[in-house]
């Protein structure tokens, strides 16, 4: 056979098998054609949509979750459907028989080209039920934080924990948009539906409110109260401090007034009951009254919480509001006036030495005006003074008040005798009327500020 007659059969050939290969392709998918991902090359529409059919029957999601755990959810549980809309024969209708040699060099890829429907209802039942939103078994996230060790009185940093909140609102559209697309496998972790900690163990504001609640644990404060000693450390510090919700580092302010109250009823003299033994030798007890120590708990509060946050090393006194001669547990001291109202008599003691003793009288007890008892102090003293009051002026050359309101130490040349009972019936407004050449000795050797012990 001739070379042109071979090339004549093999032409005619090719021609024969291009027109078998359009008839095929006529009723069927060319080669390499896939739908929604389906593989349909060489079907017809009609062994396609059994192959879907097929499909959706078997079909199941695997939802993998956070530490291993995984959970399925099948076609059968939410009436999982193929619909038969037309679609895949709109498809075929566009893919010309003749032109399947095309699919040799550009593959047909569609989508949206299956339609799948479900029972809503039944998909909502299924997904409220699964077990990623049991609330036995969810764990929240935690952001890292800083943990305070007592042995070493330090923080360490705690590792965030991510849990395995699922969010819930989010998950839900993500889920059924892959069951629709007949998706096999959804990972909850790559789809971003998990709540995760904001703040981790290297993040820049647990690091540094690590190193700041560090810093402020190195306080060590001794409190001086001359004979005794109150220690401030980290190991009550801590309890004071915490994080916010940003890692920044604050001060429960109530928790800091709250040791400083204690300090102030601790040590604060002002007003309190005092065992006091008196020159005589009688046990006595004496309370209220002006004099004493008494702490600024405000302003100490507000101190004290600045100290801290420079990390202090120091001893240091408090604040006070009111001070005294003397901040021993006994803070009378060797120096003051004592008035013995039973007795009527007064001393003043410098020193450890009684320098006068003398009879008094004092406030009229027949009139009310008897001298308040308690523990104050000479508020200032001066000569020549006029002491003046409802229907009397009375000039004296000595006056030492000790209260506000016109009680003090005075001489009272109106007098000729003093102590016994004259108080009783013919006593002064409230003052200690004492004899002058008693109350000069007191006025040249006492100054402001020194105690008044008034009891009976």
């Amino acid at each position: 056979m001739s070379t042109k007659k071979k090339a004549g059969f093999t032409i005619l050939g090719l021609i024969v098998l291009y027109a078998i290969f359009s008839v095929f392709f006529q009723y069927h998918y060319f080669m390499g054609t896939t739908v929604d991902g389906y593989s349909c090359g060489f079907r017809s529409v009609s062994k396609t949509k059994e192959l879907i059919k097929e499909d959706v029957k078997n079909y199941k999601v695997i939802i993998k979750e956070r530490q291993g755990k995984k959970e399925t959810i099948e076609s059968s549980q939410i009436d999982l459907e193929f619909v038969d809309d037309g679609k895949l024969e709109k498809i075929k209708k566009e893919q010309k028989g003749y032109a399947w040699i095309t699919a040799l060099f550009c593959p047909y890829n569609y989508e949206n080209g299956i339609t799948i429907t479900m029972n809503d209802k039944k998909f909502n039942e299924v997904y409220n039920s699964l077990s990623a939103f049991d609330e036995n078994k969810v764990i929240s996230p935690v952001d890292a934080y800083s943990s305070y060790d007592e042995e070493t009185n330090s923080y360490h940093i705690v590792k965030e924990v991510y849990g395995n909140t699922v969010k819930k609102d989010k998950f839900q559209p993500v889920l059924k948009s892959a069951v629709l697309g007949l998706q096999k496998l959804i990972d909850i972790e790559k789809e971003d539906c998990y709540y995760n900690p904001l703040y981790k163990e290297n993040s820049k504001e647990v690091i540094q409110a690590n190193k700041t609640l560090n810093d402020y644990v190195k306080t060590d404060i001794t409190y001086d109260f001359d004979d005794r000693t109150e220690e401030l450390t980290g190991k009550k510090i801590h309890k004071w401090l915490y994080e916010s919700k940003v890692h920044s580092v604050e001060f429960n302010k109530k928790k800091v007034e709250k040791y400083v109250a204690r300090l102030a009823k601790k040590y604060d003299t002002v007003g309190i009951k005092r065992h006091f033994t008196s020159i005589c030798g009688n046990e006595v007890n004496v309370e209220g009254g002006t004099y004493g120590w008494k702490i600024d708990q405000e302003k100490e509060t507000r101190k004290l919480i600045r100290l801290i946050k420079k990390g202090a090393v120091k001893k240091r006194e408090p604040i006070y509001e009111h001070v005294a001669k003397s901040r021993k547990k006994f803070d009378i001291g060797d120096t003051y006036v004592e008035v013995d109202l039973g007795g009527q008599h007064m001393w003043f003691y410098k020193n450890g030495k009684t320098l006068v003793s003398t009879d008094v009288v004092t406030g009229d007890i027949s009139q009310g005006r008897g001298t308040p008892t308690g523990v104050y102090y000479i508020l200032y003293k001066t000569t020549d003074y006029t002491l003046t009051g409802q229907g009397y002026a009375s000039p004296v050359s000595y006056w030492l008040p000790f209260m506000q309101k016109g009680v003090g130490i005075h001489d009272s040349s109106w007098r000729s005798s003093y102590g016994g009972s004259i108080f009783t019936y013919d006593g002064s407004h409230g003052c200690v009327n004492t004899p002058k050449s008693a109350v000069a000795k007191i006025y040249e050797n006492i100054e402001s500020t020194y105690p008044v012990v008034v009891h009976w």
